[in-house]
């Protein structure tokens, strides 16, 4: 996806609310790597064919079989991970002192067409509320009252920490807050810059890794840690002597936002620029071993690099081109075409341990419209749903619930066809030819600014997603939301 930094966005959103103050028409973005905040095709037939690279896409594809998932059976074990107070609300039946022991309907498989409810209202803050419609337990986190937004940064960035008991969003102020989960009290805003890149330690609590800015006039070659109780900043690792060896220019380096470390905290690619900001290529770094894995240059006729990512199990590099996705072994050698296009993605683990790359294909190939699952280490292609199935909208793909491998989230939003089984909902989808589709919730979030695009994503465990709305005011004012998940096999 051509997603805009932090910086890059921000100077787009103000322009937008003041050519909306003016009643003029919007102002379109004139920077070179944002070529739309509204990625949804209006038909299917208006897909422009991505122009591939040279390489071809495997022949082995994984295609569905039998019936739409919403006929397959429920799973086995249903039973909820916590209890949690839940209030009365317009669409809840539920009473003050009554608990959540279990989803208050049967859990919704399947492409299930719902609409969200006419009756929902915003919830109060801290306060858990049931889904009208899925009866799962939802909790409004943050408030964007007196900002802009305070909001869930990004599909492929973890925001809960690793124990579960802190969370980060990004708020209207162009800082990083840390909250305590159970209460929503803010610890602190980190003295970090907004294009820092930030990432929960994997193990520790209260660290959170992140490089020092996006730019060579903010930006270094290092990599740094933050106390987030204490806010105290140390430096972990110095790559400048060695990306310099390589990339005599060097001046800094960043994954664009979109990338994220190994699951275990240890593998990170980065890209390396320039002073003048130029791209010169990508690097991939091991921080236990304290060891550059690889450099590489850049690919050619396949448009601008737009992200990189190391993937869960770390063996893999993911480089994200305009125009084409390939996969690098983690020394960044043995380059392989992945998908011939650049479209909202995420990599996962799979049931078998192994590293998936799920994108959906908004391109005009035989797999248009298709959310798609490729092992990386075979490069087969499974098929699992289309969106161009009485459907049209846009959609996030999160792989970051690491332990249970398997599934991601998908959330969607900016709905193109009111009533479509896809619209305005956070789901839970299996990674398997025409897999099953849990429906979790709805959003209630209609602003169609990037700020308020609905980025869930699952904790580690699978037991809670972090999803943003804009409770229904259709402005930037997006807020964070935290989704019980039901347990299901």
């Amino acid at each position: 996806m051509k997603t805009p930094s932090l910086t890059q966005a921000l100077t787009i959103s103000a322009m937008l609310l003041i050519a909306s103050c003016a009643t003029a028409p919007p102002i379109a973005s004139t920077a070179s790597s944002v070529s739309s905040l509204d990625d949804t095709p209006s038909t299917p037939s208006a897909v422009t064919t991505t122009s591939g690279p040279p390489t071809t896409l495997p022949t082995s594809i994984t295609s569905p079989v039998g019936e739409a998932s919403d006929s397959l059976p429920p799973p086995t074990e249903i039973t909820a991970l916590g209890e949690s107070p839940v209030s009365t609300t317009t669409g809840s039946s539920v009473s003050s002192t009554t608990t959540i022991d279990a989803p208050t309907n049967e859990l919704a498989w399947g492409r299930d067409p719902s609409t969200p409810s006419a009756a929902w209202q915003k919830p109060p803050l801290f306060t858990p509320t049931l889904d009208p419609v899925y009866g799962t337990s939802v909790q409004r986190m943050t408030s964007a009252e007196g900002t802009r937004f305070d909001r869930n940064t990004y599909s492929r960035r973890q925001p809960e920490n690793s124990d579960g008991s802190l969370f980060f969003t990004y708020h209207g102020e162009a800082e990083y807050r840390v909250y305590e989960r159970e209460t929503g009290t803010l610890v602190r805003a980190l003295a970090i810059h907004p294009d820092a890149e930030p990432q929960w330690h994997p193990t520790d609590p209260g660290i959170v890794r992140h490089i020092s800015g996006s730019s060579s006039s903010v930006g270094d070659l290092r990599l740094y840690e933050t106390n987030a109780i204490t806010g105290t900043t140390t430096t972990i690792a110095d790559l400048t002597d060695r990306i310099v060896g390589d990339f005599p220019t060097a001046a800094s380096m960043h994954d664009r936002a979109e990338g994220s470390p190994s699951s275990d905290g240890h593998h990170y690619a980065w890209m390396v620029y320039d002073g003048s900001e130029n791209l010169l290529g990508l690097i991939s770094y091991d921080l236990e071993l304290d060891e550059v894995l690889g450099t590489t240059g850049l690919e050619t006729g396949v448009g601008q690099l737009d992200w990189v990512s190391a993937t869960p199990s770390g063996d893999y590099v993911l480089a994200g081109y305009w125009d084409a996705t390939y996969v690098y072994d983690n020394d960044l050698t043995n380059r392989r075409l992945v998908f011939a296009g650049g479209e909202h993605s995420d990599s996962a683990v799979q049931q078998n341990g192994r590293d998936a790359y799920v994108y959906i294909d908004f391109t005009a190939s035989a797999e248009g419209g298709w959310l798609v699952s490729v092992d990386l280490d075979t490069l087969v292609h499974t098929l699992i749903f289309d969106l161009y199935d009485d459907a049209n909208t846009s959609i996030h793909i999160s792989g970051r619930g690491f332990n249970k491998p398997g599934w991601v989230v998908a959330s969607t939003y900016n709905c193109k066809d009111f009533g479509a089984w896809s619209c305005d909902k956070v789901m839970a989808v299996e990674l398997t030819p025409d897999g099953r589709i849990l429906n979790l919730a709805h959003t209630y979030n209609c602003g169609q600014d990037y700020w308020t695009e609905t980025h869930a994503v699952a904790n580690r465990d699978f037991s809670r997603v972090y999803f943003n709305s804009d409770g229904g005011s259709c402005g930037i004012d997006a807020e964070v939301y935290i989704l019980n998940v039901p347990r299901f096999s």
